[in-house]
């Protein structure tokens, strides 16, 4: 059973996480469903090693599961419900649109 202090320790986690703009950009990108790394350093307007860089952080806050074949990484959230409650926090604090979470890469 989870305690208030350890569900307080989660949210805490989660804000530090997202609150990195080009971190943010990342997860809103992927609420609408897995992306290949070039498709999102497109989407952020960012250079591929800054992107990287945050997709790593991401992944090892536990965030982000990852999908290699080949060369190609695929990036998907692991918990789509709860990135999606933090991201609509996010809406309706600063305007962020966030999209309908789906399924985690695997």
């Amino acid at each position: 059973m989870e305690t208030r202090g350890d569900g307080i320790g989660r949210v805490t986690a989660m804000a530090a996480l997202l609150s990195n703009a080009t971190r943010a950009r990342l997860v809103a990108e992927l609420v609408a469903g897995p992306r290949i790394v070039g498709d999102l350093v497109e989407a952020v307007g960012q250079a591929q090693a800054t992107v990287s860089k945050q997709l790593g952080i991401l992944r090892d806050g536990g965030l982000l599961c990852c999908r290699t074949d080949g060369r190609c990484r695929e990036y998907g959230l692991t918990d789509a419900a709860a990135t999606a409650a933090a991201l609509a926090a996010l809406q309706r604090l600063g305007g962020l649109a966030v999209e309908t979470p789906r399924p985690a890469v695997g």
